[in-house]
């Protein structure tokens, strides 16, 4: 090879390198992935990619939790991913021709009260549309797992403290009860809605554990568009855990007052290592003798699996276990409080009172995107509940003898539920996200009671209980036969659903959200009386109804946004146990007005919602006894609500809600309560919760929740007066482990009171508590 050659090959050779790396230096790449929390897809985060300490480009996921960069070259970044109510989540990427794309898995922040996320299965609470809460002209408190946990929580009826509006308490040591908004359940959902996962939860409602929740999210006024008969006041829908593609477990043990102990855990990942399968099991048991020596065993068990059926479909299979034994709790009859030997922790009942509930649950979730624009998704429950029930509920006095009414009775309840979905996306005056439903509800269910001896009523005694003398408090009363039964009522409530709604995105700054529901409801009852067959009968009823929403969000400037909307909502309350003469009550139908505005500034560190209202419904029901309904012709309730979440300087977070309720009845004369105030609603409530945490792991936070004046019955008569309560908290946190130290009333008031549910029956309040807890981590 002559040296001309030679030098000539040299040249093409050094020329042919120098042009492929000039193309593999100008070659260009892209970076995409999904945001996700726990729960769902997490839209409108910021996501931001620098280089060299310098910002490359920033942008927001889109309302499936997406992002994209593309144009860059290759080379080291580093990925932020914020949103407000999250941890800022931080990765380093090395972006090349063979880069994935990059998921990110938000935590939740350490205190939120509006999140705006998109639930299981794309259904978010306030619109069961994959679109931020922030678009739609309603109010939705958001409750998360985190702010739970700091306040030393297991049970929701505490965990709604934190919603404005809301007032939860417990009955009988056993049943949790909610009030939204002014409006009170006499009979389960017939003024608010309990959702597990948007799924609506039949029976009466017990008080369960949360540490398999994720966050309790609460959606004001009526929602019956959403989610059928009774949501009158609001829906409480609690999130659970989900399954997660990052691999994470968690140990936890608290102990604190009234020999109280809790053990939990919680473990998620990929089963095996192709990602096709993601699982969660959640677990905890508690123990407690109880606030006058209401006690409790409770354990529950919640097993999930995900399977990734491919990159279109997705199917989430929950299971849930609940295996609950209360002592049960009669209260105090409100009389005697005002003894002056009365002692709070005076109990009344029966040796044998107690209540054992046995539930458990099946949901499937299924989803399948058909196209980028169109989803199908199909949810189904089935819920297996065993509820045994004895508890002395009446108490009144005569001199110093209290006398007891006791009822019993054995649910059995086997509801079923179907929701089928179709979510599509097109344009046309406005951006529209439609979606198209049609749901089915069935819940067979017969309950067991015995005679009692009452002859009109099975399960009740009403004249053979020996009274307690408050002098000597000697149980005379020897063991009832509550096992025999000698009747049993079997009911079938069985509710079609079809529902619509749109979201149109008209501006970037107008948005207008509408839609409606038609329900075909029917129920049936069918009584055996055992011992006189000629008792026997078989009722039936059957309506239907059609409700609407609508509304308008409009943003003036970036941080704020004015909405207006109104609602209806309609619900059939069930008959009384009278055997003869008993009249079918009205329908109860509902409509709401709402105006709000909400602000998010400071650069984000500042989260405010306000909301005026104005709801009427009418045709009300609600038991004055044990064995009938009252109807009265209207009430109303308007208010003021407002929840701020902000940060005041760095590491020190400020949670504050209000509400200020103003209800009356309106066209009752006939029971002589026109322009009297419902029970048991106090016209203001607060709630505060302030947290500092410090660099060093350490932190403290203080609380208070203040209740006014609540009458005791309709007929305002009776009145319990309002108080406060102060709660605190200290703790360290490290990588792996925490540790907790609350006190609940903190200065231990001793005098405040919980309203009952019969005229002049009051649940003292409970004494200081202190609970400790430690919490460990494992990745």
């Amino acid at each position: 090879m002559t040296a001309l050659f030679r030098g000539r090959f040299v040249v093409l050779v050094l020329s042919t390198i120098l042009l492929f790396a000039g193309e593999s230096t100008a070659q260009q790449f892209s970076l995409s992935g999904t945001v996700q929390d726990t729960t769902g897809v997490v839209p409108d985060a910021a996501v931001t990619l620098s280089s060299g300490g310098k910002e490359v480009s920033t942008t927001k996921t889109n309302n499936q939790g997406a992002y994209s960069f593309t144009g860059l070259p290759a080379g080291s970044y580093e990925l932020s991913v914020a949103r407000r109510g999250f941890e800022t989540a931080v990765r380093n990427v090395s972006l090349g021709p063979d880069t994935a794309p990059v998921d990110v898995l938000l935590a939740m922040g350490r205190i939120s009260t509006s999140l705006t996320i998109t639930a299981s299965a794309g259904k978010a609470t306030a619109s069961r549309l994959p679109v931020p809460d922030d678009d739609l002209p309603a109010q939705v408190s958001s409750i998360p797992q985190e702010l739970l946990r700091q306040q030393s929580i297991n049970s929701l009826t505490e965990g709604l403290k934190n919603a404005s509006g809301v007032q939860s308490f417990r009955w009988y040591g056993a049943y949790e009860q909610y009030l939204i908004r002014g409006f009170f359940d006499p009979d389960r959902d017939d003024a608010n809605v309990l959702l597990l996962d948007g799924m609506r939860m039949s029976g009466n409602r017990y008080s369960t554990q949360t540490s398999n929740v994720e966050s309790v999210e609460v959606l004001k006024g009526p929602s019956s568009i959403l989610y059928g008969k009774g949501a009158a006041g609001g829906a409480i829908n609690v999130v659970r855990k989900k399954p997660s593609g990052v691999r994470s477990h968690e140990l936890s043990y608290r102990g604190g007052r009234f020999n109280t102990h809790q053990i939990s855990g919680g473990s998620t990942g990929p089963v095996g290592s192709n990602n096709l399968f993601l699982y969660r099991m959640d677990a905890s048991y508690e123990h407690s003798d109880g606030w006058r020596k209401a006690g409790a065993d409770r354990l529950n068990l919640s097993p999930s699996l995900t399977w990734i059926m491919s990159e279109r479909a997705k199917l989430t299979v929950h299971e849930s276990f609940n295996r609950d034994r209360f002592d049960g709790d009669g209260g105090v009859p409100f009389d005697v409080v005002n003894r002056p030997d009365y002692k709070r922790d005076w109990r009344f009942d029966l040796p044998q009172d107690n209540v054992l509930v046995k539930d458990s649950q099946t949901n499937a979730l299924f989803n399948f995107n058909l196209s980028s624009n169109l989803e199908f998704r199909d949810s189904f429950i089935v819920q297996k509940t065993s509820d045994r029930y004895f508890v002395s509920e009446y108490l009144y006095t005569d001199d110093d003898l209290v006398y007891r009414e006791p009822l019993d009775f054995h649910h059995h309840r086997t509801p079923v539920q179907n929701q089928a979905e179709l979510v599509a996306r097109f344009g046309g005056f406005g951006r529209h996200t439609v979606l198209l439903g049609y749901e089915y509800q069935d819940d067979n269910y017969y309950t067991d009671t015995s005679a009692g001896d009452d002859p009109c009523t099975c399960g009740y005694w009403w004249e053979t209980i020996a009274p307690i003398d408050m002098t000597t408090f000697q149980e005379t009363q020897g063991p009832l036969d509550i096992d025999t039964v000698a009747r049993k009522i079997f009911f079938k409530d069985r509710t079609h659903g079809l529902y619509w709604q749109d979201q149109i995105d008209i501006l970037p700054k107008l948005k207008v959200n509408v839609g409606g529901r038609f329900d075909d409801y029917f129920r049936r009852r069918r009584s055996d009386y055992i011992t006189d067959p000629s008792r026997n009968g078989i009722r039936e009823q059957s309506e239907s109804a059609y409700t609407y929403r609508a509304g308008v969000v409009y943003s003036p400037a970036q941080d704020h946004q004015l909405y207006f909307g109104t609602s209806s909502g309609f619900s059939f309350t069930p008959w009384g146990d009278t055997p003869s003469g008993v009249v079918e009550l009205d329908p109860t139908t509902s409509r709401n007005y709402e105006i709000g505005h909400r602000w998010k500034g400071w650069n984000g560190r500042v989260d405010t919602n306000l909301a005026f209202y104005h709801v009427t419904r009418n045709n009300i029901a609600f038991s004055e006894t044990p064995t009938t309904f009252i109807q009265v012709g209207e009430q109303t309730s308007k208010g003021v609500e407002i929840d701020v979440n902000t940060e005041l300087v760095k590491g020190t977070h400020l949670l504050l809600n209000y509400g200020y309720t103003q209800p009356r009845f309106e066209d009752a004369d006939d029971l002589d309560l026109t322009g009297n105030t419902p029970r048991f609603v106090p016209k203001h409530n607060a709630n505060a919760w302030l947290r500092k945490d410090w660099q060093s792991g350490f932190n403290a936070s203080f609380g208070v929740r203040y209740l006014s004046a609540q009458f005791l019955n309709n007929s305002n008569t009776l009145r319990t007066g309002g108080y406060t309560i102060f709660s605190g908290a200290v703790g360290f946190r490290a990588e792996r482990w925490e540790w907790t130290l609350n006190a609940e009333n903190l200065f231990n008031r001793e005098r405040y009171f919980l309203p009952g549910n019969y005229t002049g029956l009051v649940f003292p309040g409970q004494p200081i508590n202190v609970t400790s807890g430690i919490r460990f981590r494992f990745y």
